[in-house]
């Protein structure tokens, strides 16, 4: 069967693999070259410890001020705009108790399942993309990040996802490639990392040996359909593809490519900063989250990438400085004999999340379009659920039982 799949970031690469291994013939549109994106500048986590959504009790409690402070971890650019409008009423709606509850196994299970196909890639690709299998240390320095943390462990170790809380000194005995200072910190033993652009290039690799076509810097601008069924693809160069399936995996301009189509799948872009330090003068073996800051730690390689931030901005590239300035003076309060370079001197990644009110990503066939398969909404965990996401899109493309309950997925389910 032939699949068209819109989107060469990690969700439409993982679809194009996993259809391809499937025996389909696939073509893949992107905007760009394959060679950037949001992919690529990320923290590489594969996070089984990720189980609760961001849309939680506990982001409401935080009230306005954080959620509207230029310099905090979770910010909003106030402006109108009724889409925006919309998405944060679904999301206060999903920030309740029970509908975290239902989550939390979902995303566990979406995570788990993903880490163990991270493992076969690592044998069936060519190319070798740095899997690590070292943990993951959620570092806190405050009473109130200990009490935070201590209760994240809990309900970790109860949904049977091993959590440890060390103290300061074991920490300071795990972690041998830097001085670290913490109050303490939660092991995630189940976690790994891997260098994000390295896998992009080994699946981009794969792909192009296994007959793949890519169709780089291919605009979309419109679909033309006859009882429900997507019958050509339109591009900015005035291209007609004849298509039989279609996977729109397009991450935060997914919403703009389907309002032809008058489908409604919610998704604010979620800017985030990274930074990466070439051979910097120390390096932490294990990778680590700063709970207080919600800045990442990654090693990869020889060098060391931290990032962090959710900004719903309105597509915008423009760095905010404050926001850089947080994720750059927030690493010295943990690894104080790391060298940073002036803010000045850096170069700063900007890439954009698609973040789903509810924090559940999308993945389904329309119930409108019948041979259209949405996959987006992964907001923080695009690359740690890519390889699972592309499993599920080939069962559901190949009619499949899939691997994983998709009934709290199901991309149309605001309407």
């Amino acid at each position: 069967m032939k699949v068209h799949v819109i989107g060469g970031g990690v969700i439409g690469l993982c679809s194009a693999y996993y259809l391809s291994k499937a025996g389909h013939e696939v073509t893949i549109l992107d905007k760009g070259d394959f060679e950037a994106g949001c992919s690529f500048g990320n923290a590489g986590m594969i996070v089984p410890s990720h189980f609760v959504p961001l849309a939680s009790p506990g982001v409401i409690s935080k009230g306005l001020r954080w959620m509207f402070s230029a310099s905090s971890p979770f910010y909003i650019k106030p402006r109108l705009d009724l889409q925006l409008a919309q998405w944060l009423w679904h999301f206060y709606r999903a920030c309740t108790p029970k509908k975290v509850r239902e989550a939390m196994p979902v995303i566990r299970d979406l995570n788990q399942g993903s880490r163990q196909l991270y493992q076969e890639l690592s044998d069936e690709l060519e190319i070798s993309f740095d899997l690590e299998n070292k943990g993951l240390i959620m570092l806190f320095r405050t009473a109130k990040g200990e009490k935070e943390e201590i209760a994240g462990a809990e309900m970790a170790n109860d949904l049977g996802v091993k959590a440890e809380v060390l103290s300061s000194s074991a920490l300071k005995e795990l972690e041998k490639g830097t001085h670290l200072e913490a109050r303490g910190g939660v092991m995630y033993e189940g976690d790994s990392h891997l260098s994000p652009h390295l896998f992009m290039n080994a699946i981009v690799a794969h792909l192009k040996a296994a007959g793949a076509k890519f169709m780089p810097r291919t605009m979309l601008t419109g679909w033309e359909s006859q009882k429900g069924t997507i019958t050509h693809l339109q591009t900015e160069a005035g291209e007609r593809l004849k298509v039989n399936q279609v996977v729109l995996a397009a991450g935060s301009w997914s919403q703009k490519i389907l309002k032809p189509l008058k489908i409604q799948m919610p998704i604010q872009d979620g800017k985030g900063y990274s930074i990466t330090l070439s051979e910097p003068n120390e390096r932490p073996t294990i990778p680590s989250i700063l709970s207080e800051d919600k800045v990442a730690i990654t090693p990869m390689g020889k060098d060391l990438r931290f990032g962090g931030t959710l900004e719903l901005g309105g597509m915008s590239r423009a760095v905010n400085p404050k926001r850089v300035r947080g994720v750059i003076s927030s690493l010295p309060q943990y690894y104080p004999n790391i060298n940073l370079p002036n803010q000045r001197d850096v170069d700063i990644w900007v890439g954009f999340r698609p973040c789903s009110p509810d924090g559940l990503p999308y993945i389904g066939r329309s119930s409108q379009v019948s041979n259209l398969v949405l996959a987006g909404g992964h907001a923080m965990m695009g690359m740690s659920l890519g390889p699972i996401t592309g499993q599920l899109i080939a069962e559901i493309i190949g009619e499949q039982d899939p691997s994983v309950n998709l009934e709290l997925l199901q991309p149309e389910r605001y309407g």
